[in-house]
């Protein structure tokens, strides 16, 4: 049929050439087309009439059928076309079905048309027709705008695509010319596609679909106009796109966007690879960002963000003395440019030169702070604060603040914690077990990864290792991080050991004589010698995070609590066997607990050294004294002298026993404070109340607010040079008594017979040398619940003003009056300042309660008193009320 089309394309073409009566029908034919084309209705219509009649054939029926179409008849169309079936060569028949779905398609019956064509493809055999089938139906998607579809079409026919292209895909041009020529049919239907692509907003997809029309198509495609401004549409879109995530945060979208963006290949892509290296630092993928950032300097080496990329991308590699070189060049550039504006962006950052700075002035603060020597966990050596800051500013950790802090402003506070993250420690705490490893054996072979094998030195391995293990690079030991050769050292390191431990990162204690079958109920950390030693009170206190360990180096009861501080079983076991709140395991603090019941904490501890009683207490008792070894007891006066002085709190005399030589008003051992002084019942407030009411009708007004003013005056207590001047009321002895020996009955003035016990030897003969004191003032201004009344905070408030210390007392010389007296105030005056008698009233009735009272003795020095130690406390039934309050003594007395 296409040879016969050809020979009457060139029949019309040539109409003076002779035409033989055998082919008249295809002239007729072929005009009926052209008819069709110039839409000559009534003539393709003759034509084709005139084609049949010279003789049926399936080009004239094809013929009438259009013209049958161009007339408005498509139904009559499909009925011309059955008819050509009949007249038909075989091998023609698929090719007229799918010029029978076409004509329908033309007559707009598209539905219809398009299934028939499916339904040919399902059935063909032939490559070819097929082939041929898969394009019609290809452009009838595409003349109905469905571009999606025309390529699917395309495609799947692409397969199937013959040798030879074009006979019948001519012939069907031929028939139904233009909108039916199949040669650009490809190209414009996935350019339709990736347009409309484009135009629903799928950008990606519109991407894609360019992206294979470029790959598909050659290279002269890349030089049309439409497809620059398809792919250059593509590009804004998408780097938009990638935008919007960056900002919002979806690293991973935006990258994504920036690679689709980029892959179009745009001819400035600058902006996308800064902006796609910068998501990608986001998502620490280094190697990508430094990739960008080298391709954007090469691109453009002026550019400063291109150095400012590499900078991130290679710090983030942890390569910070490359990245150190990218930052200084990205400044020379801002520094350098032309540009106001971009040398306006010097501000934003900070020079290396500037960071140091604040790097030095945070280590010099720092290394206040640390133990004098540490180990290097890592290798051992033993190092001074000089050799750990020059070891910090040589490695990593330190280029890498110097980096991290180059593109913004400098925070010192930022800096300092970078800078004590790798200065932390950890501390050892443990009981000496015989010779263990000192500083001089360390530094003799150099790393204590090299001392000779033996279990005291494995033991400072393990701690070694346990603390690199925690993360940790510096460790500290008592046994070979001091100098103990050097007394300074060796001072130094005694007054500032519980700072130490207090800061540390962590504490970890070694129980050697805890066994690994240890049970919760076993009591192993209550009954361990470690519990029972002097330093260890110190630095289980000072320690902010500790972890115990049994003898093979495995967790006490397996705890796997990070702090064994916030282990509940362990730190239920450890308050209980100190007799402390849990709280006061928890995080401890000096002026947590009172005085006395440090001193009762320090009781059950031993030392090897005498003077070590005394020192492992400093940093419990926030005292200043300086260490000195050789002293022995004098240690111990020094630190209870130091610890009165520092607070007034006289309970530190509170004790029954032997004396002190440092001075008689302290004990021989701290073992005395194992109990608490003497406490009279709590008087309730109602039976306070009640006792002021009897005052009232017994003691006359002046009286009582005289003796209150003597007594609220006097200053607190204060012990130098081992002298203790004690404020105190004062009671005379007029007559003592040896009822057997050691045991003595004393007649005391308000106080009547007091019996007691004591070694000393009585001066029976001059009895007024001897004076029963009551030093417990604060306890007289406290109510029965521990607060003091506003009545009596105002008062003090008032009158305790003067800078000079209100003492009545004086010589003590053993005659009736054991102190001098001085002029009490003036009354009156003090009453219009304070009218109520409250206050005194109150204090009075606690003075009636039972106390401990101190006995002393007047000494050849008629000013000084010592105290006669006693077996057991003196405790006297009180102050009469009925007492004429007047006469009682209040003052000042030097104990030696």
């Amino acid at each position: 049929m296409h040879q016969n089309s050809v020979n009457a394309d060139s029949l019309i073409s040539d109409p003076d050439s002779s035409t033989s009566s055998s082919d008249i029908h295809h002239v007729f034919a072929h005009n009926a087309l052209v008819n069709v084309r110039s839409k000559d209705r009534s003539s393709a219509c003759a034509n084709a009439r005139k084609s049949i009649d010279a003789r049926p054939s399936t080009m004239g029926y094809i013929a009438k059928a259009l013209a049958q179409i161009g007339i408005g008849e498509p139904e009559k169309a499909v009925q011309v076309l059955d008819l050509a079936f009949a007249n038909c060569n075989p091998d023609e028949s698929n090719l007229l079905l799918l010029i029978k779905a076409i004509v329908l398609f033309v007559a707009r019956q598209c539905d219809t048309a398009i299934s028939r064509v499916h339904d040919l493809i399902a059935v063909l055999r032939d490559n070819e027709t097929k082939y041929c089938c898969f394009q019609v139906l290809a452009n009838m998607y595409h003349l109905q705008g469905d571009h999606v579809r025309a390529v699917e079409s395309l495609d799947k026919g692409q397969g199937l695509a013959p040798s030879c292209i074009g006979s019948d895909l001519e012939t069907i041009s031929l028939i139904f010319g233009f909108g039916w020529t199949f040669d650009e049919l490809p190209i414009t239907a996935q350019r339709r596609h990736c347009e409309a692509l484009y135009a629903s907003g799928r950008v990606e997809e519109a991407k894609e679909a360019l992206l294979n029309i470029l790959d598909s198509f050659g290279e002269e495609i890349h030089t049309k106009g439409w497809v620059m401004d398809l792919k250059g549409k593509c590009i804004d879109e998408l780097e938009s796109l990638g935008d919007m995530a960056l900002s919002s945060g979806e690293d991973d979208n935006a990258i994504t966007q920036y690679t689709s963006a980029l892959s179009l290949d745009p001819s400035n892509p600058v902006d996308i690879l800064l902006k796609r290296s910068k998501a990608q630092a986001s998502k620490e993928l280094w190697e990508e960002a430094l990739m960008d950032a080298n391709e954007v300097i090469e691109r453009d080496p002026s550019s400063y963000r291109g150095y400012e990329r590499k900078y991130v991308a290679l710090h983030g590699l942890g390569n910070y003395g490359e990245a150190a070189n990218a930052h200084l060049r990205m400044l020379s550039i801002i520094e350098n440019s032309s540009e106001e504006e971009v040398r306006l962006l010097r501000a934003n950052y900070t020079a290396r030169s500037e960071t140091i700075t604040v790097i030095n002035s945070a280590i010099s603060q720092i290394s206040g702070l640390c133990p004098r020597v540490l180990i290097d966990v890592e290798y051992g050596r033993l190092c001074d604060n000089q050799e750990r800051i020059q070891m910090f500013k040589s490695e990593i950790p330190f280029k890498k603040i110097v980096s991290e802090t180059a593109m913004t402003k400098i925070d010192p506070a930022q800096i300092r914690q970078s800078v004590a993250k790798y200065f932390k420690w950890v501390m050892f705490s443990h009981t000496w077990e015989g010779r263990e490893p000192t500083f001089k054996d360390v530094n003799l072979v150099h790393s204590v990864w090299e001392l000779d094998a033996s279990p005291l030195n494995e033991k400072l391995r393990q701690f070694c290792r346990t603390a690199r293990d925690d993360g940790y690079r510096w460790a500290w030991s008592d046994t070979c991080c001091i100098d103990k050769e050097t007394s300074a050292i060796l001072n130094q390191s005694l007054v500032s050991m519980y700072s130490w431990y207090e800061k540390a990162a962590e504490t970890l204690v070694y129980l050697a004589d805890v066994p690994p079958s240890s049970e919760p109920g076993d009591l192993a950390l209550t009954n361990s010698r470690w519990m029972t030693r002097a330093w260890t009170l110190q630095e289980l206190l000072a320690s902010k995070v500790i972890r115990f360990y049994n003898r093979d180096w495995k967790l006490y009861l397996n705890d796997k609590h990070a702090n064994h501080k916030e282990s509940p079983e362990i730190k239920q076991e450890l308050a209980k066997a100190m007799g402390v709140a849990p709280e006061t395991i928890r995080s401890f603090r000096p002026e947590d607990l009172g005085v006395r019941e440090k001193l009762r904490l320090a009781s059950t501890r031993n030392a090897t050294e005498e003077e070590d009683i005394a020192y492992s207490l400093l940093g419990i008792f926030s005292s200043d004294i300086i260490p000195q070894y050789g002293l022995k007891k004098t240690t111990l006066g020094q630190l209870l002298e130091n610890i009165v002085d520092r607070t007034g709190d006289v309970t530190v005399i509170s004790w029954t026993g032997q004396a002190l030589p440092y001075n008689s008003a302290l004990p021989d051992s701290l073992r005395v404070y194992s109990q608490g002084p003497y406490s009279a019942p709590p008087m309730e407030v109602n039976e306070l109340d009640a006792c002021v009411e009897q005052l009232r009708t017994q003691l006359a007004p002046q009286d009582a607010l005289a003796f209150y003013y003597r007594v609220i005056r006097l200053p607190r207590a204060t012990f130098r040079n081992r002298c203790l001047k004690l404020p105190c009321i004062m009671f005379n002895v007029s007559k003592i008594d040896k009822i057997q020996e050691n045991l003595y009955r004393a007649t005391v003035s308000c106080l009547g017979d007091v019996e007691f016990r004591t070694t000393d030897v009585m001066p029976r003969k001059q009895p007024r040398k001897l004076v029963f004191v009551y030093p417990w003032i604060p306890d007289l201004r406290e109510f029965s619940d521990g607060s003091v009344s506003d009545d009596e905070a105002e008062t003090e408030s008032d009158v305790g003003s003067s800078d000079e210390p209100a003492s009545d007392a004086g010589s003590g010389d053993g005659t009736d009056d054991a102190s001098e007296r001085v002029s009490p105030p003036d009354v009156d005056s003090l009453a219009r300042v304070n009218p109520s008698i409250l206050p005194a009233l109150r204090l009075i009735a606690r003075l009636g309660r039972s106390f401990n009272a101190l006995l002393l003795k007047g000494q050849s020095n008629k000013q000084q008193f010592k105290r006669v130690a006693t077996e057991h406390e003196i405790i006297v039934p009180g102050v009469p009320y009925e007492t004429n309050h007047s006469n009682i003594q209040v003052g000042e007395l030097e104990v030696i």
